[in-house]
């Protein structure tokens, strides 16, 4: 069975397209403390979302998955953690999710986060990203993830982004809430006290966020609902 389930995981990682190399280190993506960033926001032509903020082209395709899907009330929150840290240092990022308790049994998730920072890798030659599980996934039946550098999407590259995938699966409605997995980001040694890196939510038509009756109100309520983070530099 867990070899099954292993199998679906790397399946999914491959279809997300996440086996990639290494590749150099671009320009920064940073705002002002305080501000906040739509996410993956393009620095190209956008569509305008029903509450007049600019839409990516991810969101879009996200948006016209789930149009005509049922709106839920409540349902399953995924955050990214606003966290600190010093120039040159290691910054925690965590993913966690509320209101899916014993509700949840796989996921498959891009995060973005500004091109200038490191992702700290377990594996460099498969970028196989280096995570602390959290108590929302301490029931998985296995858990994948891998850093994102090359063959990007057109809006990835316009917006200096790279991507962390990570997927997870359960037997039945196991995943918890909580934290899912906490992910390491260096800053630059020359990051300067106040920067503001924005991190955010990449959308592919391979993700998910389902339940054991794979209701798509329940996923859509999930990615319409996703919370942005950042890093700032103290």
């Amino acid at each position: 069975m867990k070899r099954k389930i292993l199998a679906v995981l790397l399946a999914m990682t491959a279809s997300a397209a996440v086996f990639a190399g290494c590749s150099s280190k671009k320009g920064s993506s940073t705002s002002a403390p305080g501000s906040t960033t739509a996410a993956s926001a393009s620095a190209g032509e956008t569509t305008t979302a029903d509450d007049g903020d600019e839409m990516s082209e991810s969101m879009e395709l996200m948006h016209i998955r789930y149009k005509d899907v049922e709106s839920l009330s409540s349902g399953p929150v995924i955050k990214l953690s606003d966290t600190s840290a010093k120039p040159g240092e290691m910054a925690e990022v965590t993913v966690s999710v509320t209101g899916a308790a014993n509700q949840w049994t796989m996921c498959g998730i891009h995060i973005t986060y500004p091109d200038v920072l490191e992702c700290k890798i377990d594996n460099p030659e498969d970028l196989t990203a280096s995570y602390t599980p959290g108590e929302a996934i301490s029931k998985n039946s296995g858990f994948i993830a891998m850093d994102w550098q090359k063959n990007l999407d057109p809006e990835l590259v316009r917006e200096k982004k790279y991507s962390i995938f990570f997927t997870t699966m359960f037997v039945d409605n196991a995943g918890g809430d909580g934290d899912i997995a906490t992910f390491y980001l260096k800053v630059p040694d020359d990051a300067q006290p106040g920067t503001v890196y924005d991190l955010g939510f990449y959308y592919k038509d391979s993700d998910m966020f389902r339940n054991a009756s794979n209701d798509p109100p329940f996923e859509k309520y999930a990615f319409e609902h996703f919370q942005n983070g950042s890093i700032t530099i103290r």
